[in-house]
């Protein structure tokens, strides 16, 4: 009876226990670390992830208005408006190119004469340019004009050297001289040295003699320079290459005008480049905007949805609530326009805000009307390009532009640009040493992290102290448990074994007092 009921040990190793016998200490023990967990670290860990969302916010709305500071400096220079268009009416006779800096005009010009390279030639040739040849030792000497301190250089020729070989002895020279010599076949048989100047121009003319005057050496063509009239003024250069006739501009010549003909180089203001140089300050714009209103935003609770409400990281932080309401104004708000006082907004040259996503953008033809509606409007960028065609200066005032060239960037302290470098630095310098109020913000952050990751430290210490302890009654109490089986198995032993004797006994008695009276009978 007692072997066939599972006894105290056998109904505790019922429970499921992978680590062993008695209680399941490592399952109670994990359970009882997630209760704690949940209970002690359920709000700092929130808490963190809210000021992650924050940081990570305001991280993106630094990044895009530093963006906006670089835009607004490239749009401060003036380098970046005085963007033209270079044409020639003759591009047979010259080509030219504009950078920025360029400034708008109309020039005469004549290609007078094109550079060359001063050359010499050796009448004398040779059978063969590798072969051994008939100069007897002889001494070539070159002399450069200007190069070298105009200093001669000696070259020393073995009687039969090679053409091929007296070359690349001069050319062994050329960085001192600037005179390359060439190998030309002029017949079947016929190889003649050349000498060439490395450049145009008559600062690379020299002279070149032999002692025995067996090369027979002549002046085939002398360096000179080139030649334009600019306006009436005469020009050269020592290559067909202009850079500094007119600033910011190139001249290529390609060939010599006409007696009594000029052609025309027109400078015209770029306003296409113009426009889109605005157009990316106007783009860096609207990204702050976006970020700002997309994490400063509060969605309510919809009940058709079943959704709570929520809010963005940034919904509570007043520093950019507050950039958000002052960034339409700062752009937007009238300036003192000492060129043309008519242009003292930017809605005056055809740039406004959308009312729906407070957008910078060209006045749309149409409006910004709701759907039905119809208006008819002077389109914002025609605006614009008529503003620059009729007073770039003024434009240029309005935005606050610095005259810089040399400079593709400025710090504007004036009109549009001015007023809103003064806010980004507000958030992003800061004034009189201090840091910019989102250095601020993201350094409260930063030690708020530092102290709620110190505090769950401690908690989660706390936790494994006490789940070690937990776990240490758990392994007693099992010890224990097994201890009173052991007991419990032994008085099961003694009081079974006593309860046999005493069976035993009473059936011995009962069989006696039967064969008695048997034996009576």
């Amino acid at each position: 009876m007692s072997s066939t009921s599972p006894s105290l040990l056998q109904q505790i190793n019922t429970i499921p226990n992978p680590g062993g016998v008695g209680l399941p200490v490592t399952t109670y023990a994990q359970e009882e670390q997630k209760a704690l967990q949940l209970q002690l670290t359920t709000v700092p860990n929130q808490e963190l992830s809210a000021l992650s969302s924050q940081q990570s916010a305001l991280q993106s709305l630094q990044t895009a208005m530093q963006n906006l500071q670089t835009a607004t400096n490239s749009l401060a220079s003036s380098q970046n408006w005085n963007s033209v268009t270079a044409t020639s009416s003759d591009t047979s006779s010259f080509t030219v190119t504009a950078t920025s800096g360029a400034q708008p005009g109309i020039y005469n010009i004549a290609v007078n004469s094109l550079a060359s390279y001063d050359t010499w030639v050796a009448n004398s040739s040779q059978s063969s340019s590798t072969g051994s040849s008939t100069l007897a030792a002889d001494t070539l000497v070159l002399q450069p004009s200007t190069l070298n301190s105009g200093a001669a250089v000696s070259i020393s020729i073995s009687s039969g050297e090679s053409l091929s070989s007296v070359a690349a002895a001069i050319n062994a020279d050329t960085s001192t001289t600037g005179i390359q010599a060439q190998i030309v076949q002029s017949g079947s048989s016929s190889f003649n040295l050349t000498l060439s100047a490395t450049q145009s121009g008559s600062a690379y003319d020299f002279t070149a003699s032999d002692s025995a005057n067996q090369f027979g050496l002549t002046h085939a063509v002398t360096g000179t320079n080139a030649s334009i009239s600019l306006d009436g003024l005469n020009v050269t250069s020592s290559t067909n290459s202009f850079t500094n006739a007119i600033p910011n501009v190139t001249i290529n010549a390609l060939k010599t005008t006409a007696t009594g003909v000029t052609d025309t180089l027109s400078l015209n203001q770029d306003s296409t480049s113009t426009v889109k140089n605005v157009q990316s300050w106007m783009s860096a714009y609207n990204s702050v905007v976006d970020i700002l209103k997309t994490d400063t935003a509060y969605t309510p609770a919809s009940t058709a949805n079943n959704s709570p409400g929520t809010s963005g990281p940034l919904f509570s932080d007043s520093n950019a609530n507050q950039l958000l309401n002052a960034l339409p104004t700062t752009v937007m708000q009238s300036v003192t326009n000492n060129v043309q006082s008519s242009l003292s907004s930017l809605a005056s040259i055809g740039i406004v805000l959308d009312p729906s996503t407070g957008h910078l953008e060209f006045q749309p033809s149409t409006g910004f009307q709701s759907a039905g509606t119809t208006v008819s409007l002077q389109d914002g960028q025609t605006m614009f390009q008529n503003a620059m065609q009729a007073n770039a200066a003024g434009v240029q005032a309005l935005f606050g532009v610095v005259s810089s060239n040399t400079s593709s960037t400025a710090i504007s302290t004036s009109g549009v640009l001015g007023n809103l470098t003064n806010q980004l630095n507000t958030y992003l310098v800061g004034a009189g040493g201090q840091p910019g109020l989102l250095s601020v913000d993201l350094t409260s952050i930063s030690k708020q992290q530092t102290a709620i990751q110190s505090n769950l430290t401690q908690i989660n210490q706390q936790i494994s102290d006490q789940v070690n302890n937990f776990t240490q009654q758990l392994n007693n109490l099992n010890a224990a448990m097994q201890k009173a089986q052991f007991q419990m198995q032994q008085f099961s032993a003694l009081f079974g074994g006593s309860a046999a004797a005493s069976s035993a006994a009473t059936s011995s008695a009962s069989s006696s007092s039967s064969s008695g009276t048997t034996t009576g009978g």
